[in-house]
């Protein structure tokens, strides 16, 4: 489930809760189900793993009816884990010194971070993306075809239980033309999903604009 947007930690502003209460806006994907706009409400969410907007969470659906999910909060990382790897990974990154260059990725999987860089994800914004997903992609000049994988390389930090990866796919032209190459990027619920998805030469459903190529997301709902 994509967090969309979620009630603040009480504790962060001074007023200490026990079992303070959340509410959570999203939109849960999965195989063979629509992408659909859900709401939770409960007070059962670890503080350490207090969710905010752009967030992947994890959860098991009813694929009868979307809106009946459980979120599992033992797979979800705390954020002091998720600095942890952070960290780890930057001390792998043989550049993280080098000065004048950031040492962190220019595009993140959370949607909080990709809105403040100059390279969008999937070449959309935030919002962008949440309507394409939500099925109004036609309104943004996205059309439906197929693109098949060449080559995968995974993004961190990553929220997901099966990693966020940059796919890089050639993309058929919705039009009749030549094919060209793009990449997209899309974050997995498990490691053997991944698998089957970002194989190369798999072929995927995508959303693209023909007339701005950076323009281009995975289509959940023809997964």
């Amino acid at each position: 489930m994509q967090v969309v947007a979620c009630s603040p930690l009480p504790d962060a502003a001074g007023e200490m809760v026990l079992y303070p209460g959340c509410d959570i806006d999203g939109v849960v994907t999965a195989e063979r189900v629509a992408a659909t706009a859900v709401q939770y409400s409960g007070h059962d969410v670890p503080k350490p793993k207090w969710p905010r907007p752009g967030m992947l969470l994890p959860v098991t659906v009813d694929l009868a009816d979307p809106t009946r999910f459980r979120i599992e909060w033992d797979l979800v990382p705390t954020g002091h884990y998720a600095a942890e790897q952070l960290a780890e990974h930057l001390r792998s990154e043989p550049h993280a010194n080098t000065p004048g260059r950031s040492p962190f990725p220019r595009s993140w999987h959370e949607m909080e971070h990709a809105a403040s860089l100059p390279a969008l994800v999937n070449g959309l914004t935030p919002q962008q993306a949440e309507i394409a997903l939500a099925g109004g992609g036609a309104a943004l000049g996205l059309v439906p075809t197929t693109a098949r994988v060449l080559t995968v390389h995974e993004v961190q930090p990553s929220s997901a239980p099966g990693g966020t990866w940059d796919i890089a796919v050639a993309v058929n032209d919705p039009n009749g033309g030549p094919s060209w190459e793009a990449v997209t990027r899309m974050s997995f619920s498990s490691a053997s999903r991944r698998e089957s998805r970002s194989a190369s030469g798999v072929e995927l459903p995508v959303l693209v604009n023909p007339d701005n190529r950076k323009r281009i997301i995975v289509d959940v709902a023809r997964l």
